[in-house]
């Protein structure tokens, strides 16, 4: 197995997971650079994105990479939030379809990325390499 490990089929399989989860992250960084302003217009009466505007702020790059990260979650995940009051229905109704498949792909892409890591990793440690 060890042969495995030293050839080019191992260099590719350990440079994937940083591709897919980079990709990912490219995907938000974009979509926080052109899209948190329609992301925030969209959610005016939601307390959750109102408590994360006010927590990370929108006035640098990192905080509306943060913030858009987080935001994510509402895409992916909205009826929690909705039950739990944080979030109105109808506003999350409204977020552009467009927008919303490319925070639930952006997440989507992280966490195949992180996931195929810690297995190259595992794989790694178990044949000794």
């Amino acid at each position: 197995m060890t042969a495995f490990w030293s050839s080019w089929w191992a260099f590719a399989f350990m440079l994937a997971p940083f591709v897919i989860g980079l990709s990912g992250v490219f995907m938000i960084l974009v979509m926080s650079y052109r899209h948190l302003d329609t992301i925030l217009a969209t959610f005016p009466n939601s307390p959750y994105v109102k408590r994360q505007r006010v927590l990370w702020g929108i006035s640098t790059l990192p905080a509306r990479f943060i913030l858009t990260s987080h935001l994510a979650a509402v895409a992916l995940w909205p009826k929690g939030y909705i039950k739990r009051g944080e979030l109105d229905e109808q506003e999350v109704r409204n977020l552009p379809e467009t927008i919303r498949r490319r925070m639930v792909l952006a997440w989507w892409l992280c966490a195949i990325g992180m996931a195929w890591l810690f297995l190259a990793v595992g794989l790694l440690k178990l044949t000794g390499s």
